[in-house]
């Protein structure tokens, strides 16, 4: 299964039938599935999958419907990267630092600038969570103490960007934990679109 080729067509989001845009990928049937993986569970690609067609990372796709069994849906996942073997945090290769409330199973995501004095004094108490693939990178996360969510928050360098999320943070944190989340590329296993030639 996993030697299946799929020709995707990549558009720009908001596509016609007839873009003359868009372009041809040549991609193994598990890369599609990696790059759907954006922001979505299994059960999800898998329906896109059948459709033919979804979005994901920017980019409108369109492809010859595949349909695939559990069990066939889940061979190609195992052979992506494995978070049971928690990595150090490198924070300075981070390319996101976000404020998560609540912690574990967030609802808000904040950015954070990485070069906030707060940010290194979490970095050095984060625990390694999971190889997420919709970033395609490691995630770790260190609690804050309400002091320091609150101080994160305040940030006038972040309150620039601000689109009314931190202001609804600030009222949660009272009920609920906030946490420091660090996602962290792989240099050894780059994402599978990039790897390939014509991705």
């Amino acid at each position: 299964m996993h030697e299946r080729r799929v020709t995707a067509r990549l558009h720009r989001s908001g596509y016609t039938a007839d873009d003359a845009t868009a372009t041809a990928a040549e991609w193994p049937l598990d890369t599609l599935v990696a790059f759907l993986f954006e922001g979505r569970e299994c059960d999800e690609v898998r329906a896109l999958l059948s459709r033919g067609e979804g979005e994901a990372r920017g980019t409108a796709l369109t492809w010859e419907p595949v349909d695939l069994s559990v069990d066939e849906f889940s061979a190609i996942e195992r052979r992506f990267p494995q978070g049971d073997e928690p990595r150090p945090l490198d924070r300075r290769r981070a390319v996101a630092v976000a404020l998560t409330v609540p912690a574990l199973h967030p609802t808000l995501s904040i950015p954070i600038r990485a070069d906030h004095p707060l940010v290194a004094v979490a970095a050095s108490r984060a625990a390694y969570l999971r190889f997420d693939y919709g970033p395609w990178a490691d995630v770790y996360v260190a609690t804050l103490t309400r002091a320091e969510a609150a101080e994160l928050l305040d940030d006038p360098a972040r309150r620039g960007n601000d689109t009314g999320e931190a202001e609804l943070a600030k009222r949660i944190i009272g009920e609920d934990d906030a946490a420091l989340r660090f996602t962290v590329p792989r240099e050894d296993q780059p994402p599978p679109w990039e790897r390939e030639p014509n991705g």
